[in-house]
């Protein structure tokens, strides 16, 4: 089979669409989950790397799912994004989301033990002190930047208090983490710097920490995750350093993103709903767990991942040929009317709630969910608890078709 486009179907694969706010994007994927649920798109007209050829738009729930949990059919290793990524930076930026099974089987096995509910335990208490602590700060200064003064705070002080990152590092680890965020954003292409370069220099400044840090727990193990990674087996052999390397730089950049976005998006969505906040403020902990979920779909902080079909298949009616890019749309699965009655509302006691934000489960299911869950947790109870009112201004987006981000937004928040 060959690569035959579907007549017709709208177009997500232009800088154009992307440069959409979310909500007119959403009238898109509707029209395609109802006419077009799989259709072919053309390669993108912005920078992405090896964007030589079109690619099959999964944007139902049910064949996101699908596809999430047949790696066997479709694979990871042969890229995730929307162009194709040469085999050499395939291998070099080798880590969990690029991995198939068994491979992947294995280490995502010695890796789970970072994220086990014991060891996610142990840090809950300290997260919620940092979590009140940045809460109170903010409160009391009457709101902020929910990026730079709020956001972005917790979840890279999380990542770098369970990797053993010393004090001495933290600030050019998160300067890093900004950079790679940042190159993201496709309105960078406009600036007169070059955010390709700037983000390779982010990821090898990572790399070098890495290192140091690697050579350091080899010697002086502590009790931090990077130690029990630098010391555990892999089929009777030690994680080559290269491995531990892309494993760092991954736990930074994915540790960082969820949480963050989700909890700037989660401000305007309050702002938006101000009878959803009085909902959570007088709900308490019987209100709070629905409505991390539902702040979580609804902002779908990873807008979608690709997979290359290792065999002739059908999707969703459509014949997909071997080695055709399929790409899962988790912003479009998220607002699928088969699954979530009025998905365009924001209801914090939607139940159930089958979301893909974290991945449409399978092998690739997000590791860090948990901890995601506990931070979110931490922040919203503390803002619950000393908050009476929300009120969000206009949003800076970042223009992406791979992060759901904010760069920047006044917050306005009226203590209770």
């Amino acid at each position: 089979m060959a690569i035959a486009e579907a007549p017709g179907a709208p177009c997500v694969s232009s800088f154009a669409f992307w440069s959409q706010p979310a909500p007119r994007r959403a009238r898109t994927f509707e029209q395609l989950r109802r006419t077009d649920p799989v259709s072919f798109q053309e390669p993108p007209d912005f920078g992405t790397v090896g964007a030589s050829r079109g690619f099959w738009a999964v944007t139902r729930h049910a064949d996101v799912v699908s596809v999430s949990r047949n790696p066997d059919l479709f694979c990871s290793s042969r890229g995730i994004g929307l162009g194709d990524t040469p085999a050499d930076i395939l291998e070099l930026t080798a880590a969990l989301p690029l991995m198939d099974p068994p491979r992947l089987t294995a280490v995502r096995r010695v890796v789970s033990g970072a994220f086990t509910p014991k060891r996610v335990a142990l840090l809950k208490d300290r997260i919620g002190a940092e979590a009140e602590r940045i809460v109170d700060e903010f409160v009391e200064r009457g709101g902020g930047d929910v990026v730079a003064d709020f956001s972005r705070k917790l979840p890279i002080w999380t990542i770098s208090e369970m990797l053993g990152v010393p004090e001495s590092m933290r600030e050019q680890l998160a300067n890093s983490a900004e950079v790679l965020i940042a190159a993201e954003d496709h309105e960078s292409e406009g600036r007169t710097d070059n955010g390709g370069t700037a983000a390779l220099k982010a990821g090898m400044d990572l790399h070098r920490m890495a290192r140091t840090l690697i050579k350091d727990r080899r010697l002086n193990p502590g009790d931090d995750i990077l130690s029990a990674l630098v010391h555990s087996e892999l089929d009777g052999e030690p994680l080559s350093e290269q491995v531990l390397r892309n494993i760092f730089s991954l736990f930074i950049t994915a540790g960082n993103d969820t949480t963050r976005n989700t909890t700037s998006h989660a401000f305007t969505l309050f702002s938006d709903n101000p009878d959803q906040w009085s909902r959570l403020v007088s709900g308490g902990d019987d209100v709070l767990g629905p409505a991390i979920e539902e702040m979580v779909r609804c902002a779908t902080p990873v807008i979608r991942f690709g997979r290359t079909a290792t065999a002739d298949t059908v999707l969703g009616g459509v014949e997909i040929a071997e080695g055709d890019p399929v790409v899962m749309f988790y912003e479009s699965a998220n607002r699928d009317e088969a699954v979530f009655p009025d998905p365009q509302s924001f209801d914090i006691t939607r139940s159930p709630n089958p979301h893909v934000a974290f991945g449409g489960g399978g092998v690739h299911f997000c590791l860090g969910a948990s901890l995601a869950r506990v931070e979110l947790t931490a922040l919203f109870s503390r803002l619950a608890e000393r908050v009476a009112s929300v009120e969000a201004g206009e949003p800076s987006y970042i223009v992406s078709d791979f992060f759901n981000g904010i760069n920047a937004m006044p917050v306005r928040v009226v203590a209770r």
